[in-house]
């Protein structure tokens, strides 16, 4: 009976209490999350569409936001507009990745590298995005090429200090130990470096995603024809607010929607960096 008792009420049954209690938190943080949405939207229709304390042409209720978004979808702007931010947000955002991960991964290990590389990189990062949107179509004329110069351009400086950040914070015991086995460079970075920077790396990432929408949001409002942000210009100057504000909608919904998504990725492939993870 002892024995069954402690196998029971050992080790392994904390961990099923605590994932058990981990999945009840979770759904309680999804409950309230909803219910205040759910106020939120309540008070924004009653204050709009009911009692008209606000004019809907600068403020629409949900519903007429809802009908916008209907709109949008019956005149067949949403998909083509959709997907041509979607695949420039997609390219540029790749990009900013293959760039930003190797130089932060020089500039966190190279003390030269960052002397050199490292102003630059803070004094472009500090530039606001939208002063190079009238170079960019200098360099890269019209049609995707500004749009995903500027989705690369905000994307890739968080995704490089980030990864630089953290190579500085690698402990020195494990670099001397690699290389008392005897580690090359390229073992040092791919099993000591980057390993230990994986938490900064997917900071990077969830910075990197909301600049890069920010950019992508910026380049379409002010020299594109096509994407979101075409669709929120256009309609905002012919006053159909409801469709501007379903865009903005749709738009804030990929950029949360991309944050959790690298949230999930960050859970699947390293765990142990989870805050408070069930262990």
């Amino acid at each position: 009976m002892t024995s069954v008792l402690t196998r029971v009420s050992g080790p392994r049954a904390t961990r099923g209490v605590g994932a058990w209690l981990a999945r009840l938190d979770t759904k309680g943080k999804a409950a309230v999350i909803a219910v205040e949405v759910l106020t939120v939207l309540i008070l924004w229709e009653l204050a709009v569409g009911v009692f008209g304390w606000i004019n809907p042409v600068f403020l629409p209720s949900p519903l007429d936001i809802a009908t916008g978004f209907g709109e949008l979808l019956q005149a067949g702007a949403l998909a083509p507009n959709a997907l041509a931010s979607l695949q420039a947000w997609l390219i540029g955002f790749g990009l900013a990745i293959a760039i930003g991960l190797p130089l932060g991964l020089l500039m966190g290990t190279s003390v030269p590298m960052d002397r050199v590389f490292g102003p630059i990189a803070w004094t472009i990062y500090a530039t606001p995005a939208v002063a190079y949107q009238p170079l960019s179509k200098a360099w890269f004329g019209f049609g995707a090429g500004p749009v995903i110069f500027l989705v690369t351009i905000s994307a890739v400086f968080p995704i490089l200090l980030n990864v630089a950040a953290g190579i500085r914070t690698t402990n020195p015991s494990l670099l001397r130990a690699a290389r008392v086995y005897g580690a090359s460079r390229l073992q040092l970075y791919t099993r000591v470096y980057l390993p230990s920077t994986i938490p900064f790396l997917f900071a990077g990432l969830r910075q990197g995603a909301v600049m890069a929408t920010i950019g992508l949001i910026v380049a379409e409002l002010t020299g594109s024809s096509v994407g979101m942000g075409a669709v929120i210009i256009r309609s905002a100057n012919t006053y159909q607010t409801d469709q501007s504000f379903a865009a903005i909608i749709i738009v804030v919904a990929w950029s949360v929607g991309m944050t959790q998504a690298i949230t999930g990725v960050q859970r699947l492939v390293a765990p142990w960096t989870r805050a408070g993870a069930v262990r």
